[in-house]
Formats: structure tokens, C-alpha cells, sequence
């Protein structure tokens, strides 16, 4: 059958013998000039720019990760590649056999390579994406004589529109049943079609999730009014600013339509379950529901998503709702089942030793005594003596009757040495025996004393710096390290601000007997523009201070201490510096997410590469 392929190209008629489909791509090929005698080396990617084709066809690549090595093994032989295509014919993921892919790599049959038609003429890849249909292209089928080797069978990978995104390949060698290998290749494009639908609805979810998270935290705050019918009644300009739009366009539209957007659902007989934290009440919940499963039925889906309540991993003393407390408090929990020490690392006032109790309150050991030393608070000669008690006489001043020490306190429980850089070296070594050895001896004694303590140890210094310069002894440095937790500073998790407020107005206004204030939103706008150097407890010192010199049931801007209020500071919301703030912060967990990678940031974000870039340039973000 070549004869029909060398007629052709010695231009005789041959469109009654050979397929429509093959004879209208050889008309095309040879409009495009495509050379019959020699496999084209052009339009091949190299490395850096595959990278960033790949980078920006993620969802395609994760929605063919499982698919490609299962339709290989469909095939029962070894002597195939399967091959993904992006939507402009570029093979950006390819497996199979070696040796045929090595055949392969001789005409350009691999990743990097550009297979469309006008590139190289008749061929699987690119006649499918041309004509939005499956195809297989035998042997002489191909337009370039030395591709004639291969046999091959394509489908389109396809949007909901139907418009072709990628496409999925199968090459090897001729198979006496052509339509069962291609419609192996028609499976594997819906399959990673069904995984694209299921990825864009998961983002239509998150993006629906974080909206109504949004939607509770300023409801809690104040920020914002809903009635019953899910109707936004009032919104504070702060509010507004979060949402980028002017708070008149907002009062009066449903809350579902201004916090989500529902487009392009195609929900497929899946039943849904999104779960949202803090939900601001029945209303808005029972509306979102609604609003969700109307938009999908609008598209034909015969699916449901059901909106409920999720509570969010919490601490009695850890506040906050973050992402970073939320990573906190989950590595807080799994390291509490463990019995391992534990170094918590973090600046100067951002709750390490409320960190070490929350491991306490979730361990096996919470019923039992949970004992703190600050060892920066003691000299160096009452360090010993409070950790391993004394005896009767050990020293001038010694109790009567001696006296037990934390190591004995906290038996069967948790101790919690804080600041323990500064602990002196002699003390250092009795303190590595009694972790390995598991007793102690009072000060004054030589009898052992059998203990079961767990220890968690914190320092907001390094202490591999206090190794290296020998302020630190490295043997006890890596008994204390089996587990670390770097704890957050407040500037890197501001969203906490807004629980952090109302507990410590609770906390201030009850330990002097008043009723509990309120607060006005202008005020989080200075609170979230600090830098809060001193983190928590700083935060905690600022409202006791404000709570104490209020004059009204409200706290004000004017209740602020002086270095929040600039003297041009106005009472009117100035909302582009947080906006600038929380958007760099955004951009910083991007690029952190995808290991400082532009496009895929960029697509994590929702934006433009070159949006992106300019506003890495506007907030001198470094790189």
C-alpha cells in the first residue's frame, strides 16, 4: 500500500484509494512544505524551555500521571511509548519500552519535540489536534518517509467545551487490530479529561471554601451583616478593601454571589461534601448549598455538594486559624503521640511554652504534671539544684528536709526547659544523664532517683551557632533535637490577629472585673500594618494596654498606643498597605509551594506570568 503514498507525492490522484482523513492531511502537508524525504530537527525545546512548557501544563501532567502508565500496561506488549501532547503538539511526558523509545528518539518521536503538522506532516499527534478527532496513522499513512516505521493512533484530550487541550498518543508497531489499540487511546483521553474535571472542580470548591472562610471571620468581627435571606446588609470599608471593591457595590447583592464565583461546574454523578470552617450561621450555609447545586444542575450535572460544618485543629492555648498555626498545631499533634524530645525553636515571645503544653494536653502523659523552668531566669548556681532538687544541708540556705526538684515534679509527665541556651555547661552534663540514664540525684546526695519525664526543651536562639562556638554541648543538642518545631513569628501569621484581638480583650477585661469591650474595625488596620517585633506577647501587652485606658464600652484608634498611631495617621481605613501585605504574603507561599518557580506560582495564584513578575517587582519581593 506505500504505492499509494509514492504516487501521491509523484503527484498522481489518489483520493479514492486512501482514507478522507489521511488524504486531506497529505493535501495539508504538502501546503505547509513540510519535507517527504528528511524528519525535520526544528521546533525541538530544550531543556529549560520543556521545563517551563511543562511547568505550565501541570493539571495536564497530573491529570495523566496515573493515566499513561495504566493504558501501557492495557497494551500487553513491551514494544510501545505512550506519549502526551499539549495543546500546540509539544510532547511534554513520555514512557514506555526502551528500545522502541530509543527508535523513537532517532525521529524526534520524544519529549521536547514539536508534532504538528506543520511541522511534520502527516502524523497521530498532530492530525488529531488538527482535526479534534481520534486517528491512527499506519506506516506509509505518515507524510515523511522515514517515519514510515511507526504505527500510531492519537486522541484529543478535550475542555468541556469540547475544544482540544492535549493529546494522548500510542506508538509502536503495526497491530492487526487497529481499532482496539485506538480505542485504548480514546480511554486514556477521557480518563485524563475526567481527572481535569475533577481538578477544576476541586478548585471551584477551595475557591468556594475560602470565600465563605472569609465571609465567617469578618461576620465574627464585625465586618460584616447578613440577614436571613443571605443578603448583605452592611459591610465595613476594611471588609471591602479585602475583597478589592468599593463596599456599595457590595451591600444589598447575595453573599454567595460577592465571596465565590460559580463557573464551568461539571459535576458527574459525584456527591460532594465541602466542608467549611466557623460557618457564619444557617443562613448563608443553607443559600451556599443551594447556590452550589444550582449552578451545577444549570450545567447538566447530576451530582450534589453538600455544604457542613468542619472544625478546624484547635488548641485551648494556641489561638488562631491560619495556615501557619494550622501547620503548627498539626505537627504539634503528631509529635505529641510520640515519646520523643522535642526542640521548639522560635523568636522571643511567639509562644513556646504554650506550644510545649499543647504537646502535653495531647499526649499519653496529659493527666499527668506538666513542670516549666525558664533556665535564663536562675544564676548558675541554683540551675543544678532546681532541676535535680537538693538535700537537707546541701548548701547555706538549704531547706530543712531538702527539697524535690523539676526533674522529680514532673515524673510521669512533662518538663518544659525554656531558654535552655542558657543553661550553664556543668549543668549540662548532668542534665545528659539524666536523659539517658532516666534518674536523678539531689544536690547534696548520691542516691538515684528513678524518673519518667518527657522533655521539651525551647530556645529563641540557634543552638548549632552555641555548638560551634562550644557554649553548647553537642552530644545534649542532639538528645534534645529528635523532633523540631520551628514555631511561626506573628508577622508571618497576621490572619491570627483577628482571634488573637477578642481572646486578649476577654483575658484583660476579666482579670479587672469589667465587662468585656468591643473593638472598632478601624483598629485592625494599624494592628495588621505592625511588624509586631515582639510577636504574641507583644500583641497580648498592646490590648491590656489599650483595655486598660479605654473610656467607652469600645476600643478606638485613639485608644492605640502611641507608636501605632502616626501623627498622619487618619481614622478613615487605609486599606492599601494591608492589601500590599497580604498579597506579598500570598506571592511568598506561591513560590514557596512551588520551590520558587515563576509559571507555576503564577497558575497557583490565578494570574498572569507577567503579572506576577511586576508585582514581584512592585512588593521588591527577592527571588
Amino acid at each position: 500500500m506505500s504505492n499509494h503514498w509514492k504516487r501521491f507525492i509523484n503527484g498522481e490522484s489518489v483520493e479514492s484509494e486512501v482514507t478522507p482523513t489521511i488524504y486531506r492531511s497529505w493535501q495539508r502537508s504538502l501546503e505547509y512544505q513540510v519535507d517527504h524525504t528528511l524528519v525535520s530537527n526544528r521546533d525541538i525545546l530544550s531543556t529549560p524551555l520543556l521545563s517551563e512548557r511543562r511547568d505550565a501544563q501541570e493539571s495536564l501532567i497530573r491529570a495523566g500521571e496515573p493515566v499513561l502508565p495504566y493504558i501501557f500496561s492495557l497494551l500487553g506488549s513491551t514494544n510501545y511509548t505512550i506519549l502526551l501532547g499539549d495543546n500546540d503538539g509539544y510532547i511534554i511526558e513520555a514512557i514506555g519500552d526502551a528500545p522502541f523509545m530509543s527508535k523513537a528518539q532517532k525521529v524526534h518521536l520524544s519529549a521536547g519535540a514539536d508534532w504538528r503538522e506543520e511541522v511534520r506532516g502527516t502524523n497521530a499527534i498532530g492530525t488529531a489536534l488538527r482535526d479534534n478527532a481520534p486517528i491512527s496513522v499506519f506506516g506509509w499513512e505518515h507524510f515523511v518517509q522515514d517515519n514510515h516505521f511507526l504505527a500510531c493512533w492519537a486522541a484529543p484530550i478535550q475542555n468541556s467545551q469540547g475544544a482540544p487541550i492535549g493529546v494522548l498518543d500510542i506508538s509502536g508497531e503495526a497491530s492487526p487490530d487497529r481499532q482496539k489499540i485506538l480505542s485504548i487511546a480514546m480511554m486514556g483521553a477521557n480518563m485524563i479529561e475526567k481527572n481535569l474535571r475533577l481538578f477544576e472542580l476541586e478548585s471551584q470548591l477551595k475557591f468556594y471554601k475560602e470565600g465563605f472562610e472569609l465571609a465567617s471571620r469578618l461576620l465574627r468581627q464585625g465586618f460584616l451583616a447578613i440577614d436571613r435571606d443571605g443578603i448583605i446588609t452592611n459591610i465595613n470599608p476594611l471588609g471591602a478593601a479585602l475583597l478589592g471593591r468599593s463596599p456599595e457595590s457590595i451591600i444589598g447583592h447575595l453573599a454567595t454571589d460577592i465571596f465565590s464565583s460559580p463557573k464551568g461546574w461539571m459535576l458527574s454523578g459525584q456527591s460532594l461534601d465541602l466542608r467549611i470552617k466557623d460557618p457564619a450561621g444557617k443562613a448563608i450555609s443553607s443559600h451556599l448549598t443551594r447556590v452550589v447545586n444550582d449552578a451545577g444542575q444549570s450545567l447538566g450535572a447530576v451530582g450534589t455538594v453538600q455544604v457542613t460544618e468542619e472544625t478546624p485543629l484547635t488548641s485551648t492555648l494556641w489561638i488562631g486559624h491560619s495556615a501557619p498555626t494550622q501547620r503548627t498545631l498539626e505537627r504539634a499533634s503528631k509529635v505529641a503521640a510520640t515519646h520523643s524530645s522535642v526542640l521548639i525553636h522560635g523568636e522571643s515571645g511567639t509562644g513556646k511554652e504554650i506550644i510545649a503544653r499543647t504537646i502535653h494536653q495531647l499526649s499519653p502523659r496529659c493527666k499527668g504534671p506538666f513542670v516549666a523552668l525558664n533556665c535564663a531566669s536562675l544564676s548558675s548556681t541554683l540551675v543544678e539544684s532546681e532541676l535535680f532538687g537538693y538535700v537537707e544541708g546541701a548548701f547555706t540556705g538549704a531547706r530543712r528536709g531538702g527539697k524535690p526538684g523539676k526533674f522529680e515534679l514532673a515524673d510521669k509527665g512533662t518538663i518544659f526547659l525554656d531558654e535552655i541556651g542558657d543553661m550553664p555547661l556543668n549543668v549540662q552534663i548532668a542534665l545528659l544523664r539524666v536523659i539517658q540514664e532516666k534518674e536523678v540525684s539531689r544536690v547534696g546526695d548520691t542516691k538515684a532517683i528513678k524518673v519518667d519525664v518527657r522533655v521539651l526543651a525551647a530556645s529563641h536562639k540557634d543552638l548549632s551557632v552555641l555548638v560551634a562556638s562550644e557554649k553548647f554541648r553537642l552530644d545534649l543538642f542532639y538528645r534534645l533535637k529528635v523532633v523540631t518545631l520551628e514555631l511561626p513569628p506573628l508577622r508571618e501569621r497576621t490572619e491570627d490577629i483577628q482571634d488573637l484581638v477578642p481572646y486578649f480583650i476577654r483575658k484583660a477585661c476579666a482579670s479587672i472585673g469589667i465587662p468585656t469591650l468591643g473593638i472598632q474595625p478601624e483598629v485592625y488596620a494599624h494592628l495588621l500594618a505592625h511588624p509586631w517585633p515582639g510577636n504574641v506577647r507583644e500583641l497580648e501587652n498592646c490590648i491590656e494596654s489599650m483595655v486598660a485606658l479605654s473610656d467607652g464600652p469600645v476600643i478606638t484608634v485613639a485608644d492605640l498606643p502611641d507608636e501605632f498611631r502616626q501623627p498622619d495617621t487618619k481614622t478613615e481605613l487605609e486599606p492599601q498597605p494591608l492589601l500590599d501585605q497580604q498579597t506579598k504574603h500570598a506571592i511568598l507561599y506561591a513560590l514557596t509551594q512551588t520551590k520558587g518557580k515563576i509559571a507555576p506560582a503564577a497558575k497557583l495564584l490565578g494570574i498572569g506570568r507577567n503579572t506576577l513578575y511586576r508585582k514581584i517587582k512592585e512588593l521588591d519581593i527577592k527571588l
